[in-house]
């Protein structure tokens, strides 16, 4: 089937070709409009303005010089229009002669506001900036990618949009983590936005080995993201959109002659002062004697280094252009990179073709196809990674064949092999038809299909290696096939007219299918008859199980829209949604929405100088969260009966009454911008709730089912803050000087549990308890401890409830304390960018967390069961305070092991050299720029998190697991030091 897809994006392809060439005649009344795009006052080329024509369908981007060139221009009276992100709107009218050319140049004003630029929010051909009711969060890719060389699609978002926070994962190469808008609603539920590209539905999210499938996506290929927040933005996406929305809209070909950009990258991926970083293992010796190591540093002392500097490389190469009413963008990039962990390496190829055709004077086709391949080999992100054979190291051991490396060294353990190989194709069909002057319709057609195989091989190990480090390792192997298919067919049509000569309406309709199938087959075999075979056909023991999931949803909604002078916007929605997930009792769900803004400014009456532009905005809207496929199903689970044949037992008793949770959310605020747009300002407040929170209660033995059913019976708040400055100190011709940061404040409540109290982990360190944050952190408080005979801890107690003051009663008998917020509550970036005349541009990027913390699994381990920690050295020794030493060993009393992790990262510094026009010409080329950029190269961390000599802040859990803010040997981020040359010609 999907084969016969993408057979039937490229026909369309070809037919887009064939419709392309217009008659002779035609051509001949026809011309050419042509010109140059430059900032005011730094005279400075916009690359990647977008040129236009209302009305025609024709335009396209300008060039790396600024230029820009649209063919087939009927002849006549033209309306030329520029808009650019960042910029202010221009136009100028042109008259334009058969056969001949017109020059027309634009120069435009800073405008972070961007009032009137157009985003994507569901309807067709979007809405300018103006009317939207919402914050649109927007990162300008190509703009960033001049001065950056970003890790992944990921790490480029992190801190670019207030109310995003990206959880970045481990430091594989290939890794990944999730994205949270305005924090976590849901306890049962995934919690990543949806993820659009070029208007179609694709697979986004991570998984449990932290790999996203958003990083699958090149920035190269990419022009913008617009990330819409919380349920008052996606209402018209309707369920499964209360998390957010993050569109992708992908480059797209421009008018003129075919220019093409080369882009080279070369680096080296490494572990930055690792022998400081990790904290040493130590031994208390029968006689008393502490030994004390540092596995790095005797590794590479041993010449046998644990980590290395990765070689990085990237190539991509792309063409853009057009002719009369088609143009085209074609790319393809290789990547070819490597961990400084030795079993961690990825290899990536990635194409894209985007053509779009002016088919008639109303109707645009576009066809749009992305694909990639690749193969990565990856650390596990937790058990049996390099970190954890370092952090549980055994110092005891360090004169064995061990040499002090928990389990066995890693030439051993590095025998294994764990990999992903991935195919993964995107593509679209989009006509958009103008019939009538007032009315536009669009009818979206894409597929975004993913596969992948992974595998999990640790072979045999002969009988001398295992009894040479007291390993039983017969060997196993694990595939993995797994394979996702997103569907989305999208129609809507709005209609846009002149009630009176200062009123307009807009109306929309919009009808919606949307399709994910997933299938997962995965084999395993145990126990492998000898070191050379590496099938699961091959062990003595072999198993299989495979799933199918398959969840539809179909939707429909209205919306309308009141505009006064272009001034003032009223806007009121509704959308219906039908989802196989539903309960059987449930029928639809029905999400409203109403916004209004003000553009004050505009007004008559407005005269402020200094405040130049000023918007006032707010909405209120519901959309959804489907609950899991099969929760309201009763289904039954095959097992063997009477006579070894086969029958079924009770499985998931179902739930008809189950419905989706529903997000409410209001949020009101302003853009403004202040002295000539020097300085401007985005903030935003709103108040979310989350009602009918699905989660598990037990089901009743009577029932003649075991376990547990889902139910709707919580409600969840998030409020919070929302602030964007972009500041311009200093514009001159020769010298420009950006300041800008984001700031995103949430706090986070479960408001009600029908009075429960639910265990997020097995052992109490997590609970979602009503009047405090999903996921809080709970633990029990020593009162009191004394060392006594051997150094042993005698007379422990813990603390009572503050209601009775806190009395010491034994440590069984204690409750557990509200110990902190797993968070985080702040999160942000701030970006620098200096530029002088034109050549130099010195950037520097910074993310931060602030009021978060962790749990440290591993510190836990260190401390208690492997005391091989200093404190643990102390405490055997009795020279640690007792009462410390109580609440490290003490099973429930954890709280020395949550530090607060807050972190101020300089996540990327640059700086970037472009040739002069005239040295770029002697090469034969348009332009040419080289940069030299460094990833996580400095941390600031909180003292706690110092104290404990933790590693790495970032690396963590990510936070919709069970266990949020979980630590177990997590990898590292790697520090990366990259040059790029860029080229075009």
């Amino acid at each position: 089937m999907g084969r016969q897809r993408c057979v039937f994006v490229g026909l369309a392809m070809l037919l887009a070709l064939v419709m392309s060439n217009p008659g002779e005649a035609e051509a001949q009344a026809r011309g050419t409009v042509t010109g140059r795009v430059i900032q005011q006052g730094s005279m400075r080329p916009l690359a990647g303005a977008q040129v236009s024509i209302p009305g025609t369908g024709l335009g396209g981007l300008a060039s790396a010089d600024g230029r820009f060139l649209i063919l087939g221009v009927p002849a006549g009276e033209a309306t030329v229009r520029v808009q650019m992100i960042g910029f202010g709107t221009s136009e100028r009218t042109v008259t334009v002669a058969a056969g001949e050319s017109v020059t027309v140049d634009f120069e435009l004003a800073s405008q972070a506001l961007g009032l009137d630029e157009i985003v994507v929010t569901g309807t067709a051909g979007g809405q300018q900036r103006r009317a939207v009711a919402n914050v649109v969060g927007s990162v300008d890719v190509s703009a960033q990618l001049e001065a950056t060389a970003p890790a992944s699609l990921q790490q480029m978002l992190s801190g670019q949009v207030a109310g995003a926070y990206v959880q970045v994962g481990g430091g594989n190469v290939g890794s990944g983590g999730n994205i949270f808008i305005r924090g976590m609603s849901t306890m049962a539920l995934n919690s990543n936005p949806l993820v659009y590209v070029d208007g179609i539905r694709v697979e986004g999210g991570a998984d449990g080995q932290a790999i996203s499938r958003l990083n699958d996506f090149s920035p190269e290929d990419i022009e913008r993201i617009e990330i819409i927040k919380g349920p008052a933005a996606a209402t018209l996406y309707g369920t499964e959109a209360s998390n957010g929305v993050i569109q992708i809209i992908t480059k797209k070909g421009r008018s003129g002659e075919a220019t093409f950009d080369m882009t080279v990258r070369q680096g080296a991926n490494f572990f930055m002062n690792a022998e400081n970083r990790v904290p040493d293992n130590f031994h208390l010796r029968p006689d008393g004697t502490v030994i004390r190591q540092n596995l790095i540093r005797s590794e590479r002392e041993r010449g046998t280094p644990m980590f290395r500097n990765g070689l990085a490389q990237y190539y991509g190469l792309s063409v853009r252009g057009g002719q009369d009413r088609f143009t085209y963008y074609l790319s393809g990039v290789y990547e070819d990179e490597e961990g400084y962990a030795l079993t961690n390496e990825m290899q990536r190829t990635s194409l894209r073709s985007n053509l779009q055709l002016a088919a008639t004077e109303n109707l645009d086709v576009s066809a749009d196809l992305g694909m990639v391949r690749s193969f990565l080999l990856y650390e596990q992100d937790s058990q049996g990674n390099d970190m954890r054979r370092i952090i549980r190291g055994l110092p005891q051991t360090i004169d064995t064949p061990l040499r002090g490396f928990a389990g066995a060294p890693p030439e051993i353990q590095r025998l294994g092999e764990r990999n992903e190989e991935l195919n993964r194709a995107t593509s679209s069909i989009t006509l958009t038809h103008r019939p009538l002057a007032w009315l536009n319709h669009r009818l979206v057609l894409g597929w975004d299909w993913t596969d992948s195989n992974r595998g999990v091989f640790t072979p045999r190990l002969d009988d001398a290696t295992q009894a040479l480090y007291g390993l039983t390792q017969r060997g196993s192997k694990t595939v993995t096939a797994r394979r996702n298919m997103n569907e989305t067919y999208d129609y809507n049509a709005t209609a846009s007219f002149d009630v009176s000569p200062t009123i307009t309406s807009s109306t929309t309709a919009g009808l919606q299918y949307f399709s994910v199938e997933t299938r997962v087959a995965t084999a395993t075999g145990t126990d492998m008859p000898t070191p050379a075979v590496s099938t699961v056909s091959a062990a003595a023991t072999r198993s299989a199980t495979e799933t199918y999931v398959e969840n539809k949803t179909l939707g429909t909604f209205i919306q309308q829209t009141f505009g006064w002078r272009n001034q003032a916007f009223l806007t009121a929605a509704i959308r219906a949604d039908a989802n196989s997930a539903f309960g059987e009792s449930f029928d639809a769900a029905y999400y409203p929405k109403l916004g209004a803004t003000w553009v004050v400014s505009d007004s008559d009456f407005w005269n402020v100088g200094f405040l130049e532009s000023l918007k006032l905005r707010t909405a209120w809207g519901r959309s959804g969260l489907q609950p899991a496929t099969f929760a309201a199903i009763q289904t039954y689970s095959p097992t063997t009966g009477p006579g070894d044949q086969p029958t079924v037992t009770t499985g998931n008793v179902g739930n008809p009454d189950l419905r989706p949770e529903v997000g409410s959310e209001l949020e009101i605020g302003f853009d403004a911008a202040f002295l000539q747009s020097r300085l401007n300002v985005e903030f935003t407040h709103y108040r979310q709730r989350t009602n009918d929170l699905i989660v598990q209660e037990l089901v009743p033995p009577s029932s003649g089912f075991a376990g547990n059913r889902f139910v709707n019976i919580g409600e969840v708040a998030n409020t919070g803050y929302e602030l964007k400055l972009d500041t311009r100190p200093i514009s001159t011709s020769t010298v420009q000087l950006t300041l800008g940061g984001t700031i995103s404040h949430n706090r986070n409540e479960l408001i009600s549990l029908a009075g429960r109290t639910v265990q997020a982990d097995t052992r109490s360190r997590w609970r979602h308890v009503e009047g405090y944050e999903l996921g809080s952190m709970w633990t029990k408080m020593i009162a009191g401890a004394e060392y006594g005979p051997n150094n042993r801890l005698i007379n422990v107690t813990c603390k009572d409830t503050k209601e009775n003051n806190f009395a010491p009663l034994p440590c069984p008998q204690a409750p557990f304390h509200y110990y902190g917020n797993p968070g985080p509550v702040w999160v942000g970036g701030m970006n620098q960018t200096l530029t002088w005349r034109n050549r130099l541009t010195l950037n520097a990027n910074w993310v931060y967390n602030l009021d978060t913390r962790r749990y440290s699994t591993d510190e836990w381990a260190r401390e208690n069961t492997l005391q091989t920690s200093e404190r643990a050295i102390q405490r055997l020794q009795g020279t640690l305070d007792p009462v410390i030493a109580a609440g490290l060993i003490t099973r429930d009393v954890e709280h020395l092991l949550m530090p607060r992790d807050d972190f101020l990262r300089l996540r990327e510094i640059s700086a970037t050299y472009t040739l002069s026009d005239g040295m770029a010409n002697r090469m034969g080329v348009s332009r040419a720029s080289v940069t030299l950029s460094g990833r996580n190269l400095y941390t600031w961390e909180h003292p706690e998190f110092r104290a404990l000599k933790l590693y790495d802040p970032e690396a963590k859990a990510v936070r919709s697991s069970p266990w949020p803010g979980w630590e177990q040997a997590r990898m590292p981020l790697a520090q990366t030091v990259v040059t790029t040359m860029r080229v075009t010609f």
